[in-house]
């Protein structure tokens, strides 16, 4: 049993981590790191969000209740659809009572939401600290040479006392 769930664990893992380097590498997917609250309870600050292309086979068609992507200046913004004008749309943050001030360009959405993952943003942000970066990456190289030099001593001095003994 405890073999099986490794199993699937192990699975779902593989096809997370080929899910985020196709939306990586591929033109139409993107990734983003959630920095504000404006979208909560659906989204929430430190997510990481993977939208893909308005139409496509996951996505789907934009209409009201699809969660959109755009560029809003230099900000980058996630927005719930309200409603479809023509070729405007009307956004709303979902933790906001008045929609957007601004109507969306149905031309400028940047990707439609496919999933999150939660806290991936604080993780991404902690790595950016000096602490973070100590913890996350200096220690356990330090840890992996420390003990990789170890053992070439001991086999290296090992190896030495058995020749001595045997002469």
């Amino acid at each position: 049993m405890v073999r099986a769930i490794s199993w699937f664990i192990s699975i779902m893992l593989v096809l997370l981590v080929a899910a985020l380097v196709f939306a990586y590498f591929s033109p139409d997917y993107n990734i983003y790191l959630v920095k504000g609250r404006s979208m909560t309870p659906a989204i929430n600050l430190g997510d990481m969000v993977i939208t893909g292309p308005a139409g496509g086979w996951l996505s789907g068609e934009i209409e009201p209740g699809t969660i959109v992507t755009y560029q809003q200046g230099s900000s980058t913004v996630t927005h719930r659809v309200i409603e479809v004008e023509g070729d405007s749309l009307i956004t709303k943050g979902d933790a906001s009572e008045d929609p957007d001030s601004q109507t969306v360009p149905i031309s400028e959405i940047t990707g439609v939401y496919l999933f999150r993952i939660p806290y991936v943003g604080y993780l991404s942000g902690f790595m950016r600290t000096t602490a973070g970066w100590l913890t996350v990456v200096i220690i356990p190289a330090i840890l992996l040479v420390s003990f990789t030099v170890r053992k070439i001593v001991k086999e290296t001095t090992g190896t030495a006392q058995i020749k001595s003994r045997n002469t």
